[in-house]
């Protein structure tokens, strides 16, 4: 399945109103239609500038474990066979525990879930770990990349950060995708004042390595982290001269390139929707499950399935509702939902 193509269909769906009925019906029918994000374990390897793990009061804030191997199958039971797309590790890097990771792509298989993504830096996986959990239903790797040169990718990503185990995990992506061409490769780089003019070598050093996506994301505030230049005006700068050349430069290497438009500088500040049923969107939708939040979550994950959950709660009836939601009700919508993930598709 391709998942990117599904999503764009959606979201071209014209109007906030036709999006939430497309829902109902996937509701009522026992469709799938669920984003399950799970980070499997709260702790990681790297210790990157502009994520929170840099602080040492956010990173004991978040520790808090690892979900064993039970709850994985409670959660798999409950949600997967509803599950559209698996997302493993969000908050966190989930190769701190491979065991578990591995467990949530074989149990996203055996539950039919049509896509199953990772996101990591990749600095655990080796050929043979990949190699496994490809083999075992993962459908694709996002790679978290912060620097194109040496001295900036071990700068930004943390006295902890190995250049070289990035660059031997280039060399097994190669090999990965000569055995599974449709796995599919991910690079996500978050730009800032001191990273994005190198995105001009890119192609030095992707060079041979078979990407399928490159997602440029400027730089926003997350928790408290080391860095603190969130100032986008070089970013915006380098759109004409460094951004959008690599992009054509991509596309004649058949690499799609995700990159915004525009690069204000308040442009993460956060601006109201002008359609607030579409806030309510994604509260329906995604579902984010981490160790510290499990025992405290809205779904009884050892005791009901989704479908007991969504009538504990009335989801349906809420759903319905939310299609003839006025400005006025859907704040107080908002409020009655719960355990929503607050993620945005671009």
């Amino acid at each position: 399945m391709d998942i990117y193509a599904l999503l764009r269909r959606f979201s071209h769906l014209s109007g906030s109103r036709l999006k939430l009925t497309a829902l109902w019906l996937l509701h009522r029918t026992r469709r799938r239609y669920l984003g399950v994000f799970i980070d499997p374990v709260l702790a990681c390897n790297y210790r990157c500038k502009m994520c929170y793990f840099s602080n040492a009061e956010e990173r004991a804030k978040r520790r808090s474990g690892k979900l064993d191997a039970e709850q994985i199958e409670h959660i798999a039971h409950s949600l997967f066979h509803r599950t559209i797309r698996l997302q493993i590790g969000c908050g966190a890097e989930p190769t701190m525990d491979m065991e578990g990771t591995l467990q949530l792509v074989r149990l996203g298989r055996q539950y039919g879930v049509p896509y199953i993504a990772l996101t990591s830096n990749g600095a655990r996986l080796q050929y043979e770990q990949l190699a496994a959990l490809v083999e075992s239903g993962l459908n694709e790797l996002t790679i978290s990349l912060h620097g194109i040169r040496r001295e900036t990718y071990e700068q930004m990503m943390g006295e902890t950060a190995d250049f070289d185990a990035f660059l031997q995990l280039l060399e097994s992506i190669k090999q990965v995708k000569s055995r599974f061409p449709n796995f599919n490769v991910r690079v996500n780089y978050t730009m800032n004042a001191d990273n994005t003019d190198e995105l001009a070598e890119f192609d030095t050093l992707f060079a041979g390595v078979p990407v399928n996506q490159l997602q440029l994301r400027p730089v926003r505030k997350i928790g408290e982290s080391e860095y603190q230049n969130f100032d986008l005006t070089h970013v915006s700068e380098c759109l004409e001269t460094i951004i959008r050349p690599l992009s054509e430069r991509c596309h004649q290497r058949g690499i799609t390139v995700l990159f915004p438009e525009q690069i204000h500088i308040d442009r993460f500040s956060g601006t109201e929707s002008s359609d607030p049923r579409e806030n309510l969107i994604p509260l329906f939708t995604y579902i984010n499950i981490t160790p510290l939040s499990y025992p405290r979550h809205d779904i009884h994950f050892e005791t009901e399935r989704y479908e007991d959950y969504c009538r504990r709660i009335g989801l349906g009836r809420k759903l319905f509702k939310s299609i003839f939601a006025t400005r006025e009700t859907c704040s107080k919508m908002e409020n009655s939902l719960s355990n929503s993930l607050n993620y945005d598709i671009r």
